[in-house]
């Protein structure tokens, strides 16, 4: 993992927090706890980098939403 894609995750997990009112640890664990974080955020951060904020909550949201990670 290179501090592009930690800069990256940091960045998803403070605007999902914001989005979700929820605690950016809270965020973090869902993410990690649903395989969000290591087979979807890491591994197509060449492509999700390059879209807007508003994209990638949404994306993002709906990811972890499908994973039963958020209610």
């Amino acid at each position: 993992m290179t501090s592009e894609h930690l800069y990256f995750i940091t960045f998803c997990v403070g605007n999902l927090s914001e989005a979700l009112h929820k605690s950016a640890s809270q965020v973090y664990g869902a993410l990690r706890s649903s395989g969000v974080l290591n087979d979807y955020i890491i591994p197509c951060y060449d492509v999700l980098h390059t879209f807007s904020k508003e994209y990638i909550v949404e994306d993002l949201t709906e990811a972890l939403r499908e994973r039963g990670a958020l209610a």
